[in-house]
This record gives structure tokens, sequence and C-alpha cells, in this order.
């Protein structure tokens, strides 16, 4: 069978907008594109166009990438702002299909490849109806959580329209089985099968030994409170430096760092007790992975978060909270779990970790996130599926 052309489509995608927004779904792109003949169409709101549309073409990792940027709709009324905003993502997305044709040849898509349900699943079931191209679903979406009430907040027809996508995808393939249950307890039915996040494991390797006496706990988030539950982690560590000083917390995050430390000083935690890093590509943070103890996550939900599949990769313990699919990887020989919110629990771990971090074989840790996220195994995967639907 010779290489399927695949579409690969997304409600979000780095792009000079955002640079790190939908990261995880670049990477799945990158896993596939060894596998098939790949073309990313993104489309996304740009509030400092001077013409209506304005089309990106390059290559980014190998992965050929067109981004097509449309002014962004201006409009105080909710139904009118809603069909402009519709009518322009629809016409982006023609016109990349019309470029891709004109500029590359491409005029023959195989399989559609979306990912995050809303509004991206729109273009995906248009390329359906209109020239017959079957599409899979990936979901990393964390709205459709149990323990997050966004779902319930949406328009009835968003809501609809949703389900819809869902039914129509010829699968339906969530990073966790967390997530997938939650999406069809949500009322989005369909033909579902997990496909986990993936790893870069050249770039995420094994981690070095450390022998310091100073025990680092990495942290790499985007520094939102109410998820990441970053204050919690404030206060557990000033409890243990009441004790003992052998440890030192390394955040790296793309947030605010201002208002990071204003919290951290609000709640009493020492500064020499915590490093901060602002955004780093990939490359630099291997690294903290590769000098750190072990990572802590501490948040009140989640999905399946890259994090954790890097810190496995680079043979790094992980202490987090039993959210979303982190408990179906998360086990005795890997890392600790605690309840979500349960400081006390979280105390024991850390100090647990500080103590008996040794004992844990990251090499064994390493090469059991190998078998699972790595890229050539993740994209294999997703063209297994593509096999299937294509007969």
């Amino acid at each position: 069978m010779q290489k399927p052309n695949v579409l690969f489509i997304s409600s979000w995608y780095p792009s000079r907008e955002h640079q790190t927004l939908g990261n995880f779904v670049q990477r799945h792109a990158e896993s596939i594109n060894p596998f098939v003949n790949l073309w990313v169409l993104y489309a996304t709101s740009s509030e400092s166009l001077e013409e209506e549309f304005e089309l990106n073409y390059s290559e980014i990792n190998g992965v050929k990438t067109l981004c097509v940027y449309y002014q962004k709709v201006d409009s105080s009324i909710p139904l009118l702002s809603s069909a402009k905003k519709l009518s322009r993502y629809r016409k982006a997305h023609d016109l990349g299909l019309s470029f891709l044709k004109e500029n590359h040849n491409v005029s023959k898509f195989d399989v559609v490849h979306c990912n995050v349900t809303f509004p991206a699943g729109i273009i995906a079931m248009d390329l359906k109806k209109k020239l017959r191209i079957p599409y899979v679903l990936t979901e990393h979406w964390t709205m459709f959580l149990p323990y997050k009430n966004d779902f319930k907040k949406l328009n009835v027809l968003v809501k609809r329209k949703m389900k819809e996508i869902a039914a129509n995808a010829a699968k339906v393939l969530p990073v966790s089985n967390h997530l997938a249950v939650s999406m069809q307890e949500k009322g989005l039915k369909g033909n579902y099968s997990v496909i986990p996040n993936v790893a870069d494991t050249n770039l995420f390797s094994l981690k070095q030994k450390t022998n310091g006496e100073i025990k680092k706990i990495l942290h790499v988030s985007t520094f939102v409170d109410d998820h990441k539950n970053i204050s919690g982690i404030f206060r557990v560590l000033k409890k243990i430096a009441e004790k003992r000083q052998d440890f030192q917390l390394v955040i790296v995050t793309d947030g605010d760092i201002e208002k990071a430390k204003f919290l951290q000083k609000s709640i009493g935690l020492q500064d020499k007790y915590v490093t901060y890093h602002g955004t780093k590509t990939p490359t630099e943070i291997a690294e903290f992975y590769r000098s750190s103890d072990f990572f802590v996550l501490f948040s009140n939900y989640e999905n399946l978060p890259v994090v954790m599949v890097e810190s496995f990769c680079c043979g790094l313990p992980f202490v987090s909270s039993s959210v979303g699919g982190i408990g179906e990887y998360v086990n005795e020989t890997n890392g600790r779990l605690v309840s979500p919110g349960d400081e006390e629990a979280l105390k024991f771990e850390i100090e647990f970790m500080l103590d008996s971090v040794q004992n844990f074989d990251s090499k064994e840790i390493r090469n059991s996130a190998v078998s699972q996220f790595d890229n050539k195994v993740v994209g294999e995967s997703y063209l297994r599926v593509y096999k299937d639907i294509l007969g």
C-alpha cells in the first residue's frame, strides 16, 4: 500500500499568534509524518492583519505546515459574531486547500485527521460530506472531564454539533481511557480507541545520576493556579522546609513569573527553595528533566499531561495527583500518586522521594515509557488506524 495522503487539521496548533498552543498536537503530527504524506492545515484568527486572510507555508521539523490567518471578527451581536466567525473559518480552510492544490499539487486526501473536536470537527464533517473523505478525531480537551463544568455551559447547538462530529468520525482517539469514558458520558458516542501522547525519546533521553545533597524537584507548566494548584505545592514545601532544607523546586513556565513569585512569597516559602525559568525550547526543557531528581504535579484536573510522558522518557520519577489519565500510567515503579488537593499526602510523598528517589530504576522507567510513548510507536499506531479505515 502506498503512503496515504493525510490532511491534519486542528482547533489548536502552535503559530505566531500563540507559540505553545497545542504543542502536544504538533508532536502527534511529527510522530505520524514519517509514515504518511502529511499536510498540516491550521486556521486561526489574528488581530494584526491588514488583509482579510494571510497564508504562511513552512516546513517545521520536517512537517509540511500551512497556517492561514484571518482577521478577527469584531461584533457585539452574539449570533452575528458566531456566523461571521464560522464563515471566515471555513473560508480560511478553503483557501488553504486551494493553496495546497495549486502550489504543491495535492489534489486528493485519503484521510482527514482532526484534532480537538470543536471547531475543527466542522471542517472534517464538511470534507466528509462534500468529498467523501473519512476522518479520525484525536481529543485532548480537559473540558470533557467529569470535574469540569465547561461542557455544561456550552451553547446547546455547539454541544449538538460536537456529538455529531464524534458520531461521524471513523475513529475517535482520545489520549487516555479516562477521557474516552468522560466523552461518552457527555453524550459523544462513537467508535473509540486510545492512542496516548507522544515524546521524542531521542531528545528526552535518560537522566544524569544526581548525587548532590540538594534534591531538585522539577515542575513544568503554564502556572495557572486553579488548574495546576501551584499554591498547594508551595504550602507543602513550606511545611517540609520547617524541618529539612535538602531540596529546591525548579519551575519552568511560559506563564507569569512575577505573579508566581508573589504567590510564593504570600504563602511564605523562602526564595532559596525555588528557582524560576521562563519559556524554553524543547531541547532546553529536556536538559531540566535530565538534571532533576523527580517531577511534581499537583493539578486539580488533567488529561494525559505531556510532562508525565517526558519525565518517564528521561527516567524521572513522577509525583502527582491522581487525575485524568495519570493513574493509568503511574505506579510504584515510576512514581507516587495522591488524591487531588490532599496536601498532607503530597507532603508525605515528597519527603518519601527526598529520602528514597535513588531507589527508583531510571532505566526501567525510561524503557517502559519508550515502549508506549515513542514517536515511532505512536506514529505506527495511527498508521494502523488509517489502514483499517481505508480497508
